[in-house]
């Protein structure tokens, strides 16, 4: 009987864990397309300050 009882348990506890990881998929999902995106602003700007660096030298060098 009590074998019965903590069979139950275990699977409740695998259903549950099971639900719970659904659930966060979504987030999961959101957070690593806005950290991709943010590392992309982070290159773009990257590559603007470079660009600008290149035109003083450009000027500076005149």
């Amino acid at each position: 009987m009590a074998k019965q009882g903590v069979n139950l348990m275990i699977k409740i506890i695998i259903i549950a864990l099971i639900i719970y990881g659904i659930i966060q998929i979504p987030f999961i999902i959101k957070a690593y397309w806005g950290r991709r995106k943010y590392q992309q602003k982070i290159k773009d700007g990257e590559r603007q300050n470079q660009k600008i660096m290149e035109e003083q030298k450009k000027r500076d060098h005149r």
